[in-house]
């Protein structure tokens, strides 16, 4: 789906801590990689009202601060 984006996990980072966080503290929600995927991608959707350039910059802002990273 050209609404779905795969994202590569950086080495060293937690999956489930990061999803966790960013599902707390931003209420966003990424899903985990599936099958022989799982740990080492992350589904990014943003789709319909969500696929908007500030709901983009919100989440790329919000994984930096979960990652620990400045953009």
């Amino acid at each position: 789906l050209p609404q779905l984006n795969a994202v590569r996990i950086p080495d060293g980072v937690e999956d489930l801590g990061v999803r966790r966080r960013l599902l707390n503290e931003f209420g966003i929600e990424i899903g985990a990689g599936l099958g022989a995927l799982a740990g080492k991608i992350w589904r990014i959707g943003l789709m319909g009202a969500s696929s908007h350039p500030d709901s983009v910059a919100r989440v790329l802002e919000a994984l930096a601060v979960a990652l620990g990273r400045k953009l």
